[in-house]
């Protein structure tokens, strides 16, 4: 500590807090809206800095040997509270920010007193820049990422994990803040400087282990699950073609036997439920497609068009279908009558759970696929890019 006025101490734990408080703040999912955390969060910041600085102003010592190891339980509780994260993230986004802190502590302190001979202004210059810096990088660069694995990171922490963030940030802290006199000397600059450097180190390592431990997790989830879609397309592949083979062919509307029979059980389906349907279907028979990918893509498609249709409730609903292929190139493109606003935000969020199986049929082909309703009607187009024989 390079000492100063009861006014130097105020700058000194003003920066402190926004350290802090600011990373925490950054890489919180907030209880409240923004604009009243951001109030609460400025009165409690205006109170512990003033309450610190008076603290300073009685008792030096005593508060340069103990007011950092303070500053965990007396700011963690307050943001804590304020978080609507899990315990243990919250943990984290706390003994990261208390580590940054830590480092601007010592950066501005040693730096001074190496070089500059303990001038106060360049240890205050040396933590605006420090800080603006950290602020700026972990608003840019890890809270977007931050944000994306939140959930895994949520899924995969625990209480050992949090354990271990705690001792790791208080290794740095016994080496920036140890009530000691803090002898200036190149070796004991040297040491915390390794200390801290493998601390974050460390503390980088158990992010990313943890991260990639919840994707992991996701990843087995959605592997069961598309397995499992799987399993229930054959299932209903199996069904198209025992339909087709029960009415004996007798309404031919291509020449490919899979797609003819899911085509003319969908077509009965959407007949019975008083739907107009308009079908074209032109694919070679030995298409180089998989069945069970042509099922993934017409069952969810179709399946789409007619939940539009009967959802409207009109009596004049049309589903027009488009199969056609040109050498490489397969298209399918679906269209219905009855596309709105309302139904396009509701279906959408139903699209978008249940075309798992589409994407990853399209993806194998280098395909493409897009979705959209405009003036009522609802179009799905699907592109496929296949080998020629």
């Amino acid at each position: 500590m390079l000492g100063g006025s009861f006014w130097i101490a105020l700058l000194r734990n003003a920066m402190g807090a926004v350290m802090i408080m600011g990373i925490f703040l950054l890489l919180d999912r907030p209880r409240f809206p923004m604009k009243k955390m951001v109030l609460y969060y400025g009165l409690f910041g205006a109170v512990v800095v003033l309450a610190y600085s008076v603290w300073y102003l009685v008792g030096t010592e005593v508060f340069i040997r103990f007011s950092g190891m303070m500053t965990i339980p007396l700011i963690g509780i307050f943001c804590i509270w304020l978080s609507a994260d899990l315990f243990y993230l919250s943990i984290y986004k706390l003994t990261f920010g208390f580590y940054m802190l830590s480092v601007m502590v010592f950066l501005g302190i040693d730096i001074s007193r190496l070089w500059f001979h303990g001038s106060i202004w360049v240890d205050i210059l040396l933590r605006i820049a420090i800080e603006s810096v950290v602020l700026f990088v972990v608003a840019r660069k890890l809270r977007p990422r931050f944000q994306e694995g939140r959930e895994f990171l949520g899924e995969a922490m625990d209480f050992p994990s949090a354990v271990t963030l705690v001792i790791i940030v208080l290794i740095a802290a016994i080496g920036a803040y140890w009530p000691d006199h803090h002898v200036l000397s190149v070796s004991r600059v040297i040491r915390i400087a390794i200390m801290l450097a493998m601390t974050g180190i460390i503390q980088w390592m158990t992010y990313r282990m943890y991260l990639y431990r919840g994707r992991e997790y996701y990843c087995r989830i959605e592997k069961d699950l598309l397995e499992m879609n799987e399993l229930l397309l054959r299932r209903q592949l199996k069904m198209f073609r025992a339909a087709g083979m029960e009415t004996g062919n007798a309404q031919r509307i291509c020449t490919n036997a899979a797609v003819n029979g899911m085509l003319s059980v969908y077509e009965a389906y959407a007949k019975e439920e008083r739907i107009q349907v308009e079908i074209c279907a032109d694919i070679a028979e030995n298409i180089v497609v998989r069945d069970i990918d042509m099922a993934a893509i017409l069952v969810n498609v179709f399946e789409n068009a007619i939940w539009e249709c009967v959802m409207s409730g009109r009596d004049d609903a049309w589903i027009h279908l488009l199969i056609t292929q040109n050498k490489g190139k397969v298209v399918i493109r679906c269209e219905n009558t009855c596309g709105s606003k309302t139904m396009q935000r509701e279906c959408a969020e139903d699209w978008d759970r249940k075309a798992e199986s589409v994407r990853k049929a399209v993806g194998y082909y280098n395909g493409e696929m897009e979705r959209a309703t405009q003036q009522g009607v609802t179009v799905s187009k699907i592109l496929l890019d296949i080998p020629l024989q």
